[in-house]
C-alpha cells in the first residue's frame, strides 16, 4: 500500500505572500486543518496549519471588534506563521512510514512531492484511517479471531495452515509483538463452521476473543 494509493492529488495551496485571513478562509471553505504554502512553480515551501492561524488571532476575551480582528489577520502574511522546516513525503512511500511520520511530527497531513520538490498532493490522518479500514477489510462480513502464539519462525505459517485446512478464507492478518516472547494474531477470516477455534487451541495457541463481524459501509 503505497502513498499514491490514498493522497489526495486535487490539493487546496497558498502562497507566502497571501494574507492569513485568506488562507484561514480557505481552510473553512473545504473543512481543512492544513495547507501547503507554494511558490508559482508549486514547489513546497513550507505549511501552514489551523493551529498557526488560531494561535495568531485575538482570543474571545479580546476588546477588538470582529472587523479589527479580520483587519489584523489581513496585515499578516502566510510567510510570518508558515513552518518551514517540514517533512515531506514522495507518492512511492509505504503508507505505514507515512503513519510514522505523522505520529512522530504530531501533524496533520504530510505534503506529497515529486523529486524537484514540486507538490503533487497530500495525504492527511484521514487517509491513514481509510488504508487501515481497508488493509483489515472492514466492510466486509466475518470472523475476528485473536491470538495469543509464541513470538518465533514458523508460528504464522503454522497457524495459516489451520486455516487453509478448514477452508477458512483469512481476509487480513495483524501481527502485534507483545514482549516475553509473546505476539498477538489478529486475523479476519470467512469461516465455515467454528471446528477451527478448537482446533487452534489444541495446536496450543490461545483463542484470546472470536468476534462476529457484519461489515461496515
Amino acid at each position: 500500500m503505497l502513498v499514491k494509493d490514498f493522497m489526495t492529488k486535487e490539493v487546496v495551496t497558498v502562497k507566502e505572500d497571501q494574507t492569513i485571513l485568506e488562507a484561514r478562509e480557505a481552510m473553512r471553505g473545504k473543512n481543512l486543518r492544513s495547507l501547503p504554502v507554494v511558490d508559482d512553480l508549486m514547489r513546497v515551501r513550507g505549511m501552514i496549519t489551523a493551529t498557526d492561524i488560531g494561535q495568531a488571532s485575538p482570543s474571545l476575551d479580546s476588546t477588538l471588534s470582529k472587523y479589527e480582528a479580520n483587519y489584523l489577520l489581513g496585515r499578516l502574511r502566510v510567510k510570518d506563521l508558515m513552518t518551514r522546516n517540514i517533512t515531506a513525503v514522495n507518492a512511492s512511500d509505504s503508507i505505514e512510514f507515512v503513519a510514522f511520520n505523522l505520529y512522530k511530527m504530531r501533524v496533520n497531513a504530510l505534503p506529497v512531492v515529486d523529486d524537484n520538490f514540486k507538490l503533487v498532493g497530500i495525504i492527511a490522518q484521514n487517509d491513514m484511517f481509510r488504508a487501515f479500514a481497508q488493509s483489515m477489510s472492514v466492510d466486509k462480513p466475518c470472523t475476528r479471531i485473536s491470538l495469543i502464539v509464541p513470538d518465533e519462525v514458523g508460528v504464522l505459517a503454522d497457524v495459516a495452515g489451520l486455516f487453509r485446512d478448514n477452508k477458512a478464507n483469512i481476509l487480513s492478518l495483524l501481527c502485534k509483538p507483545l514482549g516475553n516472547g509473546k505476539a498477538e494474531i489478529v486475523a479476519r477470516a470467512t469461516l465455515n463452521g467454528m471446528d477451527i477455534i478448537e482446533e487452534l487451541r489444541e495446536a496450543g495457541y490461545e483463542v484470546s476473543d472470536v468476534m462476529t463481524m457484519h461489515g461496515v459501509s
